[in-house]
């Protein structure tokens, strides 16, 4: 079984294959990001402006939950799997992985579907079970652990059909503003569609043992990821939980706005998501054997976000009215709705180093609090912000947004540059640790 495992997980390899792999997950992320994209196209022109932000309250609200469902599990999985003395057997990392993410998945749901039910209109019972169910699911996907192997194949595949099962469903059982219910149990079918799909290719792929359980990692991964998940959840808060903040105190239309400048926001950034999650696969591999080797990587990785990042931004900035237009399939775009993707669209650079400085690099050099700090802080300048103004007005919103993105950045990197500078020291001849 290991020797099939080492045949699985290649090292890093020559340009030729990294660009294979580039392009094979590339066409994953496309598929991953065309869901959510066309889901909103979808909804907001057959369920209308109030309707539409019904749902998007519910997705917003599902995607931040998920954020606590996650505990940070998935980054850590990646670096245990290069971890010497747990390379040689990946797989028992993901049973582990898993079982830790349903653990936490059965408290936040059982939480959640309880309180939504006391709080909610009765009408939307169904959407708060379609909700829950794709919560499980999003708890049982394995992608991390076929990108930590370098799998981008199965990874595409495992996308492609998910995504373009949930787009066919949504076609054909949502068109009319009645639609509601169904829209979101189309969501909780996608996540469904994904895990299974995940399982299945892992088990044909031979990079999965026999279930088994070991409670020292499994109390590592619960420790590790505690410090992990305060940051991802104030991360999240800013996107995700701001939207379901205006669903709960703002008119359904400026939510439903929200929500659209969010999935373009997250459309742009998915073009660099290949480049983002190879190099962080990349980046654990070096960095677990070689610190300056790793350093060095960063930086170039750094510098080649930054000029797409950029480059990004600039396309749905100039292209707002157009873009805003399409998804309400109006003559004319809702200016709530473009002053808010045109903020969002700004943010997307600042929010790439943000991600690599602080999730990606402070976590594979175990600074883990130092990460949690800065997405603390970050999420009190937000709703310090929100609460100082009038959070109903789509300006406000936005820049609060951009100022807590731009905050990220700049504190992530000044706590990666005093640990570069360190580890820099300790690797000169003549210096110790």
């Amino acid at each position: 079984m290991s020797e099939q495992l080492s045949k699985a997980a290649p090292p890093v390899i020559g340009v030729s294959s990294t660009a294979i792999k580039m392009a094979e997950l590339a066409v994953a992320q496309g598929a991953l990001f065309a869901f959510p994209l066309l889901f909103a196209i979808v909804c907001a022109g057959n369920l209308g402006p109030a309707n539409y932000g019904v749902v998007a309250f519910y997705t917003a609200l599902t995607s931040f939950l998920c954020t606590f469902v996650e505990f940070g599990f998935d980054s850590i999985g990646v670096r245990e799997v290069h971890v010497i003395g747990r390379h040689r057997d990946p797989s028992g990392v993901v049973w582990n992985v898993t079982l830790a993410k349903l653990l936490v998945c059965l408290v936040t749901t059982i939480a959640t579907v309880s309180v939504l039910l006391v709080t909610r209109s009765k009408a939307e019972t169904s959407i708060i079970y379609a909700s829950a169910c794709y919560m499980i699911a999003f708890a049982l996907d394995g992608g991390w652990y076929l990108r930590s192997l370098e799998l981008m194949r199965p990874v595409l595949v495992v996308a492609v059909v998910s995504r373009f099962a949930g787009i066919a469903l949504l076609v054909l059982v949502v068109n009319g503003p009645e639609d509601v219910s169904q829209a979101m149990w189309t969501y909780a079918f996608m996540a469904w569609a994904n895990a299974v799909a995940g399982w299945l290719l892992m088990h044909r792929s031979h990079v999965i043992g026999k279930p088994h359980l070991d409670l020292p990692h499994l109390k590592s991964l619960f420790s590790s990821g505690a410090k992990i998940v305060l940051g991802n959840l104030s991360g999240d808060s800013l996107t995700s939980g701001g939207v379901a903040l205006l669903g709960a105190m703002a008119d359904p239309a400026l939510t439903g706005a929200a929500n659209i400048a969010l999935r373009l926001r997250n459309a742009g950034q998915a073009t660099m998501l290949p480049l983002i999650q190879l190099g962080f696969v990349r980046l654990s591999a070096v960095i677990a054997t070689d610190r300056k080797a790793g350093i060095a990587l960063g930086r170039k990785l750094f510098y080649v976000l930054m000029t797409l990042s950029t480059t990004v931004a600039i396309a749905i900035i100039a292209s707002a009215d157009r873009l805003v237009a399409l998804v309400y399939r109006l003559p004319h775009a809702p200016q709530d709705a473009v002053v808010l993707v045109r903020l969002f669209a700004a943010g997307i650079p600042v929010s790439i180093a943000g991600v690599l400085f602080g999730l990606h690099c402070l976590t594979l050099f175990q600074q883990e609090r130092a990460y949690v700090a800065v997405q603390l802080s970050a999420s009190a300048i937000f709703f310090g912000l929100l609460l100082f103004t009038n959070a109903s007005h789509s300006v406000n919103y936005g820049w609060a947004l951009l100022v807590a993105d731009v905050w990220i950045m700049f504190a992530s990197g000044l706590f990666l540059l005093r640990v570069v500078r360190a580890e820099m020291k300790s690797s000169r001849p003549g210096v110790g640790p």
